[in-house]
């Protein structure tokens, strides 16, 4: 069964708002680092159905800059490599 993820970066204006964020919403293990490199690994090796909606992102992607870039393409190829996986981006 899939389980859906609304995930609110409204006033995320720092990458350690945004993973602070994303240990409260997500179900991530107690070791994860708090990372992009360990939010991929999570994502990849994550065996149930996610899907995860990110909004309120164009704020945050003007305070993130390169970071909500890189982690737009992590979510993507996290996505092709796992089928379980939904990601989705909206402003």
């Amino acid at each position: 069964m899939e389980k859906v993820f609304y995930i609110d970066l409204s006033g995320v204006t720092t990458s350690d708002e945004l993973q602070d964020l994303l240990v409260k919403e997500l179900p991530l293990p107690d070791y994860y680092g708090k990372n992009l490199d360990a939010l991929y690994d999570v994502l990849t090796e994550n065996l149930q159905e996610w899907n995860i909606i990110f909004y309120n992102v164009s704020g945050t992607a003007d305070s993130l800059g390169k970071y909500m870039g890189t982690l737009k393409r992590l979510c993507c190829d996290a996505c092709l490599e796992n089928s379980n996986l939904k990601v989705r981006f909206y402003s």
